[in-house]
């Protein structure tokens, strides 16, 4: 007795049911690979870009003139040490940037316009949050000698390295408990005398 089932799958579903079946089971698949390999890259992206902005967040910004921190191991700033005996270089030969961290409005200027009396090239004067002192002369590796140019003249001065600052460019700190510049005479014959030895030399 003939069947009219002969197609009929052993467990009960055609052999059509079964490749429809099969077919949608490699689909879903291929979805699935597809799909993981989108979140893959999607992960992999997200956590670079984190990466990445962690390290910009994390280096310190500082303001002109101000040295910022240096992560832990980097090798130190090298100052360019003077010839025993060396003097200030002659006020003509340095260039200085006042910035006012006070509430005295109009300090810098005043202080630019004095030094610039002096024979000091001055750029254009500004403000700053980060005066830590009455006053603070900035000087790059090269600006030693500037800085001591700049140093005698103004009352309780004090110095700082700034590998950021070029040649003879320094930048005046001015802050709390600044007191102005010293007599002019006075300063004058400052500038004959020998500078001090650097600490790092």
């Amino acid at each position: 007795m003939s069947s009219s089932h002969q197609d009929a799958h052993p467990y009960g579903r055609s052999a059509d049911d079964v490749r429809r079946r099969n077919q949608r089971l490699r689909r879903t698949r291929r979805l699935r690979a597809t799909q993981l390999t989108i979140f893959s890259i999607l992960a992999v992206t997200l956590i670079a870009v984190g990466v990445y902005a962690v390290g910009e967040l994390s280096e310190p910004v500082a303001d002109p003139g101000v040295i910022a921190q240096k992560p832990f191991g980097d090798p130190p700033v090298e100052l360019s040490c003077p010839e025993p005996g060396a003097v200030p270089l002659p006020p003509g030969e340095v260039t200085v940037t006042v910035l006012n961290g006070t509430r005295r409005s109009g300090l810098a200027g005043d202080v630019s316009e004095q030094l610039a009396d002096r024979g000091y090239g001055v750029e254009s004067p500004g403000n700053t949050r980060n005066a830590t002192g009455p006053a603070t002369i900035v000087h790059g590796p090269q600006g030693y000698l500037a800085a001591q140019s700049v140093r005698v003249q103004i009352q309780g001065a004090e110095l700082s390295l700034d590998e950021k600052q070029e040649g003879n460019a320094v930048t005046v700190l001015i802050g709390d408990g600044f007191s102005g510049l010293e007599e002019e005479s006075a300063a004058s014959a400052a500038l004959e005398e020998p500078v001090p030895t650097p600490e790092r030399c």
